[in-house]
């Protein structure tokens, strides 16, 4: 079994380090958010206040981001594999056994990955601090605190996520007849497991909670505190039903550019909607992202109207960049690395497709049009959805603030969304350019 294993992550080197790359940034940016409190903890007093309620902001967007990030990438990376799971099964492998090697590769992909992360995050932990905290008097000269213990309990969290988020695609993979998986390994019709239904139901629970507290007569940095969660669990709530929002999304504003307009725009829209897991995978991480910086500036600039109401002085909403970096950077880097890994995984299975493609005529030029064409169906998909979740967010707070309307952040969702088609056309374009030096009768023949 430990040779199946590891061979089998050797074999499909390219899919793990996909996964992989996640799960080190996850740790990478958990390792960050323990510290602050370990540091916390560890020195009390105002230290220990300055430091909780920042790092509970970070933990509360970062635990989001990495909820989501992490169980689509691991059930992307199943699904990817499902064929090579059915021939396993028809040469003699149990179906049981196929699922107790799949959790085992992700539980194994998970600690690695987590541990990496943490260990790349103990010698940056010290700059990092410095620099954000630096106009903070009380921050200065404390002796910071990043040991062993926050690191496994980092990689211990990171990896009950991957296998919680892989089980029911795991458990797929030894149940589904070689035959189906062999005709077909993109399931028939969008499913939500129980772990979305879970995440889902805390979200949406969240939201209400939220929702009923906001209290516009507080004060405004008691406020803002509450109001700023908001954004973030609505993203997650459509995270958790991606598997029916995303797909109507994406078919509804794909409907409204004919088809005839040209015929790499018909292939990139057909291959967006018809494989799911893999739309969905690219597009959860960048509407997460989306959605907490549009919700974070939003948030901010539509309290700063009502303060100015409320004292006649113009209070500007103005968030410094050290605490973009310390509040959004974790999320951001999870998003982007997620946004690009899965569309990089992806590539391999493409190379059929691309070989097909060519077989029946269609040149180069064409292919890569095509995969222009589908990262930014993906990135308009995740645009649509974050900046709902932004609106719908910013009008709640609004409405708390007896505003007329909120103040929404426009700038600051297209830059997030123009830096996440930068990177989904790279992790596109490229493995496509690469896959098109490929022999077609090389790819094309029987695995």
């Amino acid at each position: 079994m430990i040779r199946l294993i590891v061979s089998d992550l050797v074999a499909h080197a390219r899919i793990w380090l996909g996964v992989a790359a996640v799960t080190i940034a996850t740790g990478f940016v958990g390792a960050i958010a323990a510290g602050l409190l370990e540091t916390g903890a560890f020195h009390g007093g105002a230290v220990n206040e300055g430091l909780s309620s920042t790092s509970s902001a970070v933990i509360m967007f970062t635990a989001v981001t990495a909820l989501i990030v992490l169980s689509s990438t691991a059930t992307l990376t199943i699904s990817l594999q499902v064929r090579g799971y059915a021939l396993w099964q028809l040469v003699g492998v149990r179906p049981g056994l196929v699922s107790l090697v799949v959790l085992a590769q992700l539980g194994i992909i998970g600690v690695l990955g987590g541990l990496i992360g943490s260990l790349l995050a103990i010698p940056l932990f010290p700059p990092l601090f410095t620099w954000v905290f630096r106009e903070w008097s009380e921050m200065q000269g404390i002796s910071l605190h990043l040991g062993i213990g926050s690191a496994l309990a980092v990689t211990a969290a990171i990896t009950l996520t991957v296998l919680f988020g892989g089980l029911r695609s795991a458990r797929r993979a030894g149940r589904t007849p070689p035959i189906e998986a062999l005709r077909d390994p993109e399931p028939s019709q969008a499913r939500v497991g129980w772990f979305r239904v879970l995440l889902g139901v805390a979200a949406l629970s969240g939201v209400i909670a939220l929702v009923l507290n906001l209290d516009g007569s507080a004060s405004m940095s008691a406020f803002s505190g509450q109001a700023v969660l908001l954004t973030p669990l609505i993203a997650a709530v459509l995270a958790a039903t991606g598997p029916f929002v995303f797909p109507l999304v994406l078919r509804g504003w794909t409907a409204l550019v004919p088809a005839r307009a040209s015929a790499t725009w018909f292939l990139a829209r057909n291959s967006a909607r018809y494989r799911l897991s893999r739309s969905s995978a690219a597009i959860s991480p960048l509407m997460v992202a989306i959605a907490l910086t549009g919700g974070l500036y939003t948030t901010g600039a539509t309290t700063a109207a009502a303060q100015t109401i409320r004292t006649g002085m113009d209070a500007g909403f103005d968030l410094a960049p050290e605490g973009g970096v310390i509040l959004l950077g974790g999320p951001l880097l999870l998003s982007g690395v997620a946004s690009a890994a899965t569309v990089f995984m992806s590539g391999h299975a493409r190379e059929r497709e691309f070989a097909l493609i060519q077989a029946v005529g269609s040149t180069p030029r064409t292919i890569v049009l095509t995969s222009i064409w589908e990262a930014m169906t993906y990135t308009v998909t995740a645009v649509v959805l974050g900046s709902a979740a932004t609106i719908i967010g910013g009008v709640v707070i609004a409405d708390a603030l007896a505003l007329p309307g909120p103040s929404v952040a426009f700038p600051a969702l297209g830059i997030i969304a123009g830096g996440g088609l930068v990177l989904l056309l790279a992790a596109t374009v490229m493995p496509t350019a690469a896959a098109l030096r490929t022999e077609i009768p090389r790819t094309l023949v029987v695995e």
